[in-house]
């Protein structure tokens, strides 16, 4: 532990549930235990043959040997809820456990960029809930599970993130096939289209705002790619359906009508972040958009509405007003 850590411990009501289901075995387990051991094992009939028997009973030597087991189990489950803590501070989010001798990373505190709270009743009742940390750097969150005022500890999180520079080299591959065989991650968004709905086979300009979600989201975080003709699996569907409803039919038509819905869905000044491309994906042509990180909070206007995205894992999520502030503050404005 470090000295200007952040130290989150499990509540203590985890330890107090646990104990409860410990008391609750031992209540009814000893009398299903001597019983099968009798049933089927005889042990009783075999011990009282032994020498020492009539000194020690059987009952006597079953509770012993229960009360024993019993101490060390509880011993051990406290000793592990003790010895669970997590210590935050401006570099890592790291847990130490019971048998771990060095403390596990399990988040890179500049790479934070939401923290998501869930209680059930219990956990509303007796303030304890679990925390999950996702960053701009993985598609996994980090999960403090059942942390004591996890209000409190996301705010206190929150203030220690100090966002990364956004000039940042993409991981993203050269070729356009490596790319869509990696899937969809925290830098790589795939769409079937730009506006022709698969489902209903028409055109649907709802369709946009999936699109441009993305595109704010990877501006607001670390950069990425949006890959346009190309569905959930990977599968190059390409442009054809897009441009059979555009007046012109090619990729000079498709970026102008890109460039129609970016601009009056998240503003032309925000254009410069974003490189259109058309890559040949064996025969089938695709939309390639490459983005960079802006360098102030970029929004989605749909109507007549404004939205804060953000990229974390392999999703786009929305921030509500008070997040979004506190991440506006620390990722774009100068400290």
């Amino acid at each position: 532990m470090q000295q200007n850590d952040l130290v989150i411990r499990v509540s203590p009501f985890m330890f107090l549930k646990r104990l409860v289901l410990i008391e609750f075995f031992f209540a009814l387990g000893p009398a299903l235990l001597l019983a099968f051991l009798d049933i089927l094992l005889n042990v009783r009939g075999n011990y009282e043959e032994l020498a020492f028997a009539n000194t020690l009973s059987y009952n006597f030597l079953f509770i012993l040997l229960l009360t024993t087991l019993q101490i060390i189990i509880v011993g051990t489950v406290f000793a592990s809820w003790y010895a669970s803590i997590y210590m935050v501070n401006p570099q890592q989010l790291r847990f130490q456990g019971l048998f771990l001798r060095t403390p596990r990373i399990i988040a890179n505190t500049p790479s934070i960029t939401h923290i998501d709270i869930k209680q059930g009743r219990l956990g509303t009742r007796f303030d304890y809930g679990t925390l999950k940390v996702y960053s701009s750097n993985t598609t996994k969150a980090a999960v403090l599970k059942d942390v004591s005022a996890p209000f409190e500890h996301s705010r206190l999180i929150e203030d220690l993130v100090t966002p990364e520079e956004t000039a940042v080299t993409l991981p993203i591959p050269q070729s356009v096939n490596a790319l869509i065989a990696g899937g969809e991650n925290q830098y790589v968004e795939f769409k079937s289209s730009l506006m022709w709905d698969y489902r209903q086979q028409r055109i649907n300009k709802e369709l946009y705002v999936p699109v441009m979600k993305n595109v704010v989201a990877f501006m607001n975080t670390s950069g990425g790619a949006v890959l346009i003709g190309v569905n959930d699996d990977g599968k190059a569907l390409g442009l054809e359906p897009d441009l059979s409803a555009i007046p012109k039919k090619d990729n000079d038509g498709f970026e102008n009508v890109f460039n129609q819905a970016f601009n009056k869905m998240i503003g032309a000044e925000f254009r410069q972040f974003v490189e259109v491309t058309f890559p040949d994906i064996g025969g089938v042509i695709v939309c390639l958009l490459l983005i960079r990180p802006s360098h102030e909070p970029a929004y989605l206007n749909h109507k007549g509405e404004e939205q804060f995205y953000i990229r974390a894992g392999n999703a786009s999520q929305p921030l509500p007003i008070s997040k979004a502030t506190r991440y506006i503050r620390k990722r774009f404005e100068p400290s």
